[in-house]
């Protein structure tokens, strides 16, 4: 008999108190009756006390409870599986009357059943192609059978049957040992039958291994590939850049061998370069594991990319730059990288003719980080589609750049009358009427006081938002625009004719109309409205937003209106539109003439210029120097020509001319253009100073684990270091990443992984010593397609299952049996006992 607490006996002090009353007691009763009654009383309280402390009886128990945990992943062979419910199946017969069973299926979690045949016509319908590839992308058997322990009732012996091939693809194994270590801690008996792995063809990339993770450009790296097969089989096996195959060879893979390969390949991409494995079996069942990247940093020239609608005029300049000992790219208006890690194959980006309306708001919140959180260098040329004319006013870049797109408008220059016509039908509801109120208010922001602005909103019929008046009043013109809400029909001719009857009676020199529709407009004659207008002198632009907008009628309105046309299915990219738009109309941006070039500032990238008479530009874009601007060269009128700024860790520059032959013809034409504009570029580039910085990740569990020394010159450690590290993903996300330091010198960063990021960057900052680091890190498969065909030792010691022998060498148990209800009968028994003789 054992006891479940002592605490109650402190009650028997009692006891104390009863004694010191007999010894002082009056009653005049025999001797005999009295100690009597005195001790059945004490007895009565000891056992109601011991009642209290719970006590038990361990009665041996024979009864057994059989936890079955089915493999059902990726990995198994369905028809395996299915045999191992026939299996539990007769052991569920072989088992007594009074034991008891759970059926579960493991694969991501764990899922119950209440019979084999439940779970077999479940595998039977995966088996015909209707699979939950979700659950079944992993194997997580530690997990599970720790779960698995809350089905075992108590006083019953407890068993686990595990059917499977043993791959624990969640955890290590280590990890899978410390939970069979643990069960036996806690007396469960577990047993392991091996399910067979996939019979199907397959084929997988196991690792791809660079002979160095440095190289320098023009270098030819050494990659070795590791490729398992479960079936003897012919394959192609290829290295891919940039999506681009750029070697390879014919392979025989052997089944259930060590295949590893040797890929020669040229290092061409300055930077930090991703490189991907992919083998191309004859017979394949999943394709998943047929990639693995690595990544591979390149040591070369510094790298520029050059975004221009007409590559071919930039082809003079681009060439003195090669001669500089320059890498350069040049592509087209839409050659913008997706992500950050295309960004950081160069070391600055140059916008020398391209719109903003050409990229998305993401590409322009990309290019930010870039220049902000991993030093990125970006420059802007002035062209048609730069600054305020290429709609970039209060976008991301601009915050970058040291120019901004506002600036007084000349006397001279002719006034300007606009007015906005702005579809409010239903469909507008949401974010594209916010957006457009923020459009039509930007727009406002950059006409000047001589110029005049009419807001007309339309659903089914036209509405006033703001009188033809003064771009002067702004204010009220900006308050009366956050008046326009969405609601209606569409019918964009009534706004259309009403806008003409306030531009004719409007005094300005140039009178401009912008349409903005979502959808299909009444019938009415449009086209002709609007050659009436443009006979009128007044143009037409439009903008058909979304899938659903009139967009042949939206493009012969802009082209008889002689304006233009923006398609965009993007609400965001509204604002950038009606910028540009707006610059493009009221010609008063641009200079063109002949204009010297004066010296404004001392900065490194003027170094050696200083008494240099530098060419004459033929043209400019307008534009105003931000207060944190260092302004370098200036035209002869004043204007900025060449600027630079910080912003974050990089560096913005802009040059309001351009370096083709329309406006940079006499740069061209110098022959230190190359020499002056490499060192230009040399100063914005992205400076990826990491001497002394070491780094070595590895992947453990959920998290991605990046150990770093910091050592200085002298090769001896540095501490207490000050870290700014920033995470980024593929969505241009980014998220803070602590960094502890763990020794002298040493540091360690922690970041957990979920299932959506799948190419991350790192930016390891030392702003102690203004040293910088970046890391990528490119998820593989999931480890449930990798083939692995070696049982862990853990599980090989693991007793095998027999079903007919299902109740052998159970591990004793017994059954707790309570006796306080006897303990607490017999107390009460004891106190009235005492109390009839005390009463004799």
């Amino acid at each position: 008999m054992e006891f479940t607490t002592f605490q109650p006996l402190l009650w028997l002090l009692l006891l104390l108190a009863m004694g010191a009353g007999l010894w002082f007691s009056l009653v005049d009763r025999p001797s005999p009756l009295k100690f009597g009654s005195f001790a059945l009383r004490m007895l009565g309280i000891i056992l109601l006390v011991l009642a209290l402390c719970r006590p038990y009886w361990k009665d041996r128990s024979d009864e057994l409870h059989v936890v079955f945990l089915v493999d059902v992943s990726q990995s198994i062979d369905l028809a395996s599986a299915i045999s191992a419910t026939e299996e539990i199946q007769q052991a569920i017969t072989a088992l007594d009357d009074k034991d008891s069973w759970s059926l579960f299926a493991v694969a991501e979690s764990l899922r119950a059943f209440d019979s084999p045949d439940q779970l077999a016509d479940l595998l039977k319908q995966w088996q015909d192609g209707i699979a939950d590839d979700q659950f079944r992308s992993a194997s997580n058997i530690s997990t599970s059978s720790l779960n698995s322990r809350l089905a075992f009732p108590a006083g019953k012996s407890r068993r686990i049957v595990l059917f499977s091939d043993g791959m624990d693809t969640q955890s290590n194994s280590s990890l899978l040992s410390e939970t069979l270590a643990t069960l036996k801690k806690e007396k469960v008996d577990v047993q392991f039958k091996k399910l067979e792995g996939l019979k199907k063809s397959e084929a997988a990339v196991l690792s791809i291994t660079p002979s160095s993770p440095f190289a320098y450009q023009g270098e030819v790296m050494r990659m070795q590939v590791q490729i398992a097969s479960n079936q003897a089989m012919k394959a192609r096996l290829r290295i891919l850049h940039k999506g681009v195959a750029v070697r390879e060879i014919n392979v025989a893979l052997k089944a259930q061998a060590d295949n590893r390969f040797n890929l020669d390949v040229d290092m061409t991409t300055p930077g930090a370069s991703v490189w991907t494995a992919e083998i191309l079996p004859e017979k394949d069942f999943f394709p998943i594991n047929n990639q693995l990247a690595t990544t591979v940093t390149v040591k070369g020239k510094p790298r520029l990319l050059f975004l221009h609608q007409k590559p071919t005029q930039m082809r003079p300049f681009l060439r003195s730059l090669r001669e500089q000992s320059f890498e350069v790219d040049v592509r087209g208006n839409h050659g913008l990288p997706e992500s950050m890690d295309e960004l950081l194959a160069f070391d600055a980006i140059v916008l020398a003719d391209v719109p903003a309306t050409d990229m998305s708001v993401r590409q322009m919140q990309l290019l930010r980080k870039y220049v902000a959180d991993f030093g990125g260098g970006l420059a802007m040329f002035g062209s048609d589609n730069s600054f305020g004319l290429g709609g970039y006013y209060k976008t991301p870049v601009e915050e970058v750049l040291p120019l901004t797109s506002r600036f007084e408008k000349e006397k001279e220059k002719p006034s300007l009358a606009m007015v906005l016509v702005i579809d409010k039908s239903g469909s507008m509801s949401g974010q594209p009427i916010a957006l457009a109120r923020q459009a039509a208010k930007a727009a406002v922001e950059l006409l000047s006081a001589r110029d005049q602005i009419a807001v007309i909103g339309f659903d089914s019929q036209p509405q006033v938002i703001s009188e033809m008046r003064s771009a002067g009043e702004r204010a009220a013109v900006q308050s009366a625009i956050d008046s326009l809400e969405a609601g209606g029909g569409t019918d964009v001719y009534p706004s259309m004719a009403l806008g003409r009857e306030m531009l004719e009676s409007a005094s300005a020199k140039v009178k401009h109309m912008i349409i903005l529709s979502d959808g299909q407009t009444q019938p009415a004659d449009h086209i002709g409205l609007a050659q009436t207008m443009a006979d009128a002198g007044i143009t037409v632009s439009t903008v058909a937003l979304g899938q659903g907008a009139a967009k042949e009628l939206m493009a012969s309105i802009a082209e008889v209106g002689n304006g233009r046309y923006y398609e965009t299915n993007d609400p965001a990219s509204v604002p950038q539109i009606f910028t540009k738009e707006t610059m493009q109309a009221s010609k008063s941006a641009i200079k063109e003439d002949l204009y010297g070039t004066v010296q404004s500032g001392d900065h490194p990238m003027m170094s050696g210029y200083e008494e240099t008479e530098l060419p004459f530009s033929l043209g400019y874009v307008m534009t105003e120097a931000k207060p944190t601007a260092q302004v370098l060269l200036l035209a002869e009128t004043g204007d900025p020509l060449l600027a630079v700024s910080r912003f974050g860790l990089g560096t913005g520059m802009a040059y309001t001319s351009d370096l083709t032959e329309k406006w940079g013809g006499e740069w061209l034409a110098w022959e230190g253009c190359g020499k002056f504009w490499a060192q230009a570029f040399r100063s914005i580039v992205r400076k990826s100073d990491s001497a002394g910085l070491r780094t070595k990740s590895k992947k453990d569990q959920q998290n991605w684990i990046v150990d770093i020394r910091s050592s200085d010159p002298d090769h001896m450690p540095v501490s207490r270091i000050d870290w700014d590290g920033a995470l980024l993903d593929a969505n241009g996300k980014s998220r803070p990443v602590k960094i502890e330091e763990t020794g002298l010198g040493r540091y360690r960063a922690t970041i957990p992984l979920s299932k959506t990021d799948k190419q991350l960057s790192l930016r390891l900052h030392d702003r102690s010593n203004d040293k910088l680091k970046v890391l990528h890190y490119s998820t593989p498969y999931p480890a449930e397609y990798r083939l692995a065909s070696k049982l862990p030792d853990s599980v090989a010691k693991l007793p095998p299952f027999d079903a007919t022998k299902v109740r052998d060498q159970l591990t004793p148990t017994h059954r707790h049996r309570s006796v306080m209800h006897w303990f607490a009968f017999a107390g009460l028994a004891c106190l009235l006992a005492g109390m009839m003789l005390r009463r004799i």
